[in-house]
This record gives structure tokens, C-alpha cells and sequence, in this order.
């Protein structure tokens, strides 16, 4: 059953136990008196009296509440609930039958006695008679009230929750949008490097850009991508930086596990390949890099390591695209994630881990 569905039966079931339990627990139940103007031993007037209020309560709630409670004109709400409530009385009153006439008793009352009349006529509006009906119009009214407000506050939250989530959203557009360009210069960097030297190599690093490409552009556009993907599409840039890399570049790459259960948010790794390879890498003096990914248990481990060498730009762009990084997996993954980042000795460590989808 659809959610509209489902509360128009809860509404039928809440009416009809406002209606029926009175009638079902009513002393004269299932017995005597009988006839038309009981139901099942149960006075009918107070049965369609009770009746009336079903209409109140839908005009109230869906009509009056919304129009004027809501829009702060009360003097207009309260003289429209003022107005129905006499109606009400008024309706119901007549719905109660005449009193039956007492049998005359010519020695009753005695002959001088004032106050007391066998066959009295009733009171159309005795106070009395009118309390419980004032309550019970009062309880509809306010379930009313209280029933809008509910429905009101719902709508707010899930508002609400859209335009996080929408933002979010953005946000995480906006930095897959700064996370891209800036790989896409990179390797064109490289390949123009390989071409400048007219290496052998100039069309493989293309195929593997293209595959690259492909990926950044089309696939990772998606919320999550197979792990698989991610992990193949991090080797084809290794791939890529090994092509230009000289024979000082001492590299260990290893993906253990299976990757093959698992999703992950598309992009994520790659800035702390890059920044490894990026600032990792010397031209005259010995180079460590190591890359070690783990899969296990629906949890994915990443550590990264590499030698430091000093550059005059390694304060700006490399924290960028690391704050960055670790904005998408708070975003992401709140909750599920640990990052811890630094330098110790003359090596910059990355330790990575998250729990999977």
C-alpha cells in the first residue's frame, strides 16, 4: 500500500472507534431499549451527534487551520470556529427527542406546591446537556490543530533534508569539478613530456589517458562506481606516471583483495597517488614511492608513502586537493572513514580507511 492509502485507512479506523466504542461500551449494549431512536441500546442522538463532528473536523484541519490559523488571522478563525460550535449545539439539540410526558397525577404536586410540572417541555438549551458536547466539539477541534501542525512540521523537515541534501550535492559537484582539471593538466603534462623526448612509449600513455578520459568524464559522473573501476582506473594512472618516470624511481604498487563486491564514491583515491607521484619524485636523486591497497571485510585500506623533496609549490596545491579529498568523505562517508596525514622523518604517510557499500 502507498502512503496516501495508508492514511486514508488509518482515518476510517480512528472515526470508526470515535464513533462505534461508545455504542459498544454503552451499558444497554446488544439489549433493551430498542427501536429507532437506539442504536444497539445506544441513544442514536448521540451517536449522529458524535457524527456531525467528522465534517467539522476535515473543514477545520483542511480549510480553516490552513487559511486562517496559519496566516495569523484569528479574530476570522476563532469566529469560525465560534460559529460552528453554536451550529453544532444548535444541530444536535434538535437530534435529541422530547422528553416523554409524565402520566398526570391529580394528587401531584399538592395543591399550593410551585416548582415542580408533571409534563415540563424540554429545555432546548440546557446547560447542562451541553458541557459534553462542548468537549467533545473542543477535543475534534484541537486533534484538528494538532494534526496540521504535525503534517506542517514534516513538511518543513523533509524540506529541510532536501536542501542539505541538494547542497551537498552541489558541493560534491564542485569539488569533483576542481579534482578533475587539475589531473587532466598533469597527465597531459606527462605525455607531452614522452612526446617531447619521442619515447616509444607516447602512444600507450595515450590509450591509457583515453581510458582515463573516458572514466573521469563519463563513469565517474555517477554517485558510486564498483571498486574495480576505481582501482583500475588508479593503476592506469601509475601506469602513466612509470612512462616518465626515470630508473631513480623506486615503486611498490599492490591491490590485494576483492574488489569486486564493493562500490565506492568515483575520484576519491587519486589525490593521494598524485600528490605521491607529484611530490615523490626527484630527476637526480633516488625516489620511494609505495602504494598498497586492501580490500577485506567491506572495509578498503589505502596507504601511501613517499620521500618528501622540497618544492616551492608543495604548500598550496598539494593541501588543496587534500582538504578537498577529506571534505568529499565527511560528506560521503560521516562516520565511516579515517584519514591521518603527515610527515614523519623525511617521509609523507597516507593512511586511508573506509567502510564500503
Amino acid at each position: 500500500m502507498n502512503k496516501r492509502a495508508i492514511t486514508i485507512l488509518m482515518h476510517i479506523i480512528c472515526w470508526a472507534l470515535f464513533l462505534f466504542l461508545p455504542v459498544i461500551f454503552s451499558p444497554d449494549f446488544g439489549t433493551s431499549p430498542k427501536g429507532f431512536t437506539h442504536l444497539l441500546g445506544y441513544p442514536l442522538h448521540f451517536f449522529l451527534t458524535n457524527l456531525l463532528l467528522v465534517p467539522f473536523f476535515y473543514f477545520n484541519a483542511y480549510f480553516l487551520v490552513p487559511k486562517f490559523f496559519f496566516n495569523k488571522e484569528n479574530l476570522l478563525y476563532f469566529g469560525a470556529i465560534l460559529l460552528l460550535l453554536c451550529l453544532f449545539l444548535f444541530i444536535s439539540d434538535l437530534l435529541i427527542p422530547a422528553r416523554p410526558r409524565l402520566i398526570p397525577n391529580n394528587n401531584f404536586p399538592p395543591p399550593g406546591f410551585r416548582g415542580v410540572a408533571g409534563d415540563r417541555p424540554r429545555i432546548p438549551f440546557a446547560g447542562a446537556r451541553m458541557i459534553p458536547r462542548i468537549l467533545t466539539f473542543s477535543l475534534v477541534w484541537l486533534l484538528g490543530i494538532i494534526l496540521q501542525v504535525v503534517e506542517r512540521l514534516r513538511i518543513t523537515e523533509k524540506r529541510s533534508k532536501e536542501n542539505e541534501l541538494a547542497k551537498v550535492n552541489a558541493e560534491l559537484s564542485y569539488l569533483k569539478l576542481q579534482i578533475n582539471p587539475h589531473f587532466l593538466f598533469n597527465t597531459l603534462n606527462n605525455i607531452y613530456s614522452l612526446a617531447s623526448i619521442q619515447s616509444e612509449q607516447t602512444p600507450a600513455a595515450i590509450m591509457k589517458l583515453s581510458e582515463i578520459m573516458r572514466y573521469v568524464t563519463q563513469d565517474a559522473q555517477a554517485d558510486l562506481m564498483p571498486l574495480e573501476q576505481e582501482i583500475h582506473y588508479v593503476n592506469n594512472y601509475i601506469e602513466l606516471q612509470k612512462m616518465r618516470s626515470n630508473d631513480k624511481l623506486e615503486l611498490r604498487f599492490e591491490a590485494q583483495g576483492d574488489f569486486t563486491k564493493n562500490k565506492i564514491a568515483p575520484l576519491l583515491l587519486i589525490s593521494f597517488v598524485e600528490n605521491a607521484f607529484k611530490y615523490g619524485i626527484s630527476n637526480h636523486e633516488k625516489s620511494k614511492i609505495a602504494i598498497l591497497i586492501k580490500a577485506e571485510n567491506n572495509r578498503l585500506n589505502m596507504h601511501v608513502q613517499n620521500i618528501v623533496f622540497e618544492r616551492e609549490e608543495n604548500g598550496s596545491t598539494s593541501s588543496i586537493g587534500m582538504s578537498n579529498t577529506r571534505r568529499r568523505l565527511e560528506l560521503l562517508y560521516p562516520g565511516r572513514y579515517s584519514l591521518d596525514f603527515g610527515r614523519k622523518d623525511n617521509f609523507y604517510i597516507v593512511d586511508l580507511k573506509i567502510e564500503l557499500i
